[in-house]
């Protein structure tokens, strides 16, 4: 049985136009600099990032590695991107972009389930805890990258 997690939902304004922060949001080269516990992407499909195009994936979870395939679920561009990562934890990431002249509203979604044993092994309460916690370090990251660059 597969406990789904309440989306976490934060945001930030970042002081770079709006076409900045998708690119590198948006860039695979860049996805392992932001998202906290992503260590590698590989075998991407030559059309990535369009919306379809998959890669594989190392993830590290409190000191569990995961290893999955990743798709890129959405990809409007300057408006919304999200990816799905298939694992033994799946989870949904998803970005929306909203123009504010020199500046971008940026918002970040993140949803996942844990299953079956591992359920039972980790405190939900922790998890979305560190969710959160990892959800705001993007955020600040992705600022960091668009405004010092």
């Amino acid at each position: 049985k597969e406990v789904i997690m309440p989306e976490i939902k934060e945001s930030i304004v970042i002081k770079s136009p709006v076409s900045k922060v998708f690119e590198l949001v948006t860039n695979p080269a860049n996805w392992s600099r932001y998202v906290t516990n992503l260590v590698d992407v590989k075998g991407m499909s030559p059309d990535i990032p369009a919306r379809g195009s998959t890669f594989t994936y190392q993830y590290k979870m409190m000191g569990f590695k995961f290893e999955g395939k990743g798709t890129v679920t959405e990809n409007v561009k300057d408006k919304s991107f999200s990816l799905s990562f298939e694992s033994v934890v799946p989870i949904k990431e998803g970005y929306e972009f909203l123009d504010r002249g020199n500046s971008t509203e940026f918002f970040f979604y993140l949803e996942f389930g844990i299953p079956g044993p591992m359920g039972a092994i980790f405190d939900n309460r922790l998890i979305e805890k560190l969710s959160v916690m990892d959800a705001k370090n993007i955020l600040e990251k992705i600022k960091a990258m668009c405004e010092w660059s």
